[in-house]
């Protein structure tokens, strides 16, 4: 399998102001935003890989025709017609520099989106005026893609390169074994199983499926490592779940639970006639209710803050769904949003610094 590609490694002086980038696929910010926001995502070949020739035509045909049913399912989210990504990327930013600057590592913080505003020239431009000396770029996916990652970092470097010449610049890759991220995702996931133990559910009416964001097999078989890293992820995620369920005396249950004894993944938002990673979410869930499911817990695993891949498929498209099959109770698990466990582990990440999280929070 091939590494993911190289990114600029320079030292920072943590004496010197960072500016700190997240950088992310970005949302719409309003139902006017959504068709070029639709348009600048199906034109980029790293998401429909086709030749480059005919992305922007086809992106736009793509655009057109999914924007009406994308709009109305912004407006269904109530969220103004827009996704909350870059407000809550922004919020997570600010509180990643606070405790960068509290660590004795001057930082400011700014997002920095693929598909709409703000785009990587905004951040690099306003960090600049706002005194960074040399920046550090973090992707907002824990697993490392071609098309996200890839795609997203060479983005950013391409603007710090024209527009903070001779600038330090460190960038972190992925992170998908992160100490905190991992911890949160398992005391999200944990804290449904054992409200359902404590409620003497039977665990074999109950199951748990960890979902990830889809991606292209051709991806995968020519040496993307994301599956490989989801894959570690909620293996590690599981054993904190299965450590935490021990601890609270419910190691026999979750045995006895669908995807207790071995983790069950699927995956969402496929695109386009090419084969995707599978299995697919809503197969998934008519598998398991079909075999007797009536309780199901999700967990998202790749998403670091809510918006329409939580917040409409999983939450509105999925349960409607998951109800119609017999499934009387359905639990999402939250995205990372401003936890603080992960933020602050992650806090440590960039600072270099140890963090440990508790085995079995929850």
């Amino acid at each position: 399998m091939t590494a993911p590609r190289r990114f600029r490694q320079d030292h920072l002086d943590p004496a010197r102001t960072t500016g700190l980038i997240l950088c992310g696929m970005g949302g719409p910010d309003g139902p006017d935003a959504v068709e070029p926001f639709l348009r600048n995502l199906f034109q980029d070949p790293q998401i429909i890989p086709i030749p480059r020739l005919l992305s922007p035509l086809l992106g736009r045909l793509i655009a057109r025709r999914r924007a009406p049913a994308v709009r109305r399912r912004y407006l269904e989210m109530d969220q103004g017609g827009g996704s909350p990504q870059v407000p809550t990327t922004r919020a997570q930013g600010d509180r990643l520099a606070a405790l960068l600057s509290a660590a004795g590592r001057p930082t400011i913080a700014q997002p920095a989106m693929r598909y709409w505003r703000p785009y990587p020239d905004e951040a690099v431009r306003g960090l600049r005026e706002r005194g960074a000396e040399q920046f550090l770029i973090l992707p907002m996916y824990p697993q490392y893609s071609d098309a996200t990652n890839g795609s997203t970092l060479t983005f950013v470097q391409e603007a710090l390169d024209r527009l903070a010449p001779g600038a330090a610049v460190h960038v972190v890759e992925a992170w998908h074994l992160l100490d905190g991220f991992v911890a949160t995702l398992a005391a999200n996931a944990g804290r449904g199983l054992l409200r359902w133990a404590g409620e003497g559910a039977d665990p074999r009416d109950c199951a748990l499926i960890y979902v990830a964001h889809s991606l292209p097999e051709s991806f995968v078989k020519r040496g993307d490592p994301y599956l490989s890293q989801t894959r570690a992820t909620v293996s590690a995620v599981h054993e904190r779940v299965r450590l935490a369920l021990a601890a609270a005396g419910h190691a026999d249950w979750l045995a006895r639970l669908p995807g207790g004894t071995s983790p069950l993944l699927a995956f969402q938002s496929k695109v386009g006639p090419i084969k995707w990673l599978g299995p697919e979410i809503t197969a998934e869930t008519r598998r398991l209710a079909e075999a007797g499911c009536r309780r199901l817990l999700v967990q998202p695993v790749s998403f670091t803050c809510e918006h329409i891949e939580t917040l409409h498929e999983l939450d509105l498209e999925l349960r409607r769904e998951a109800e119609a099959l017999g499934v009387q109770d359905f639990a999402r698990g939250a995205a990372l949003n401003l936890d603080e466990t992960w933020l602050a582990s992650l806090a440590a990440r960039l600072a270099g610094e140890p963090f440990h999280a508790e085995a079995a929070r929850v």
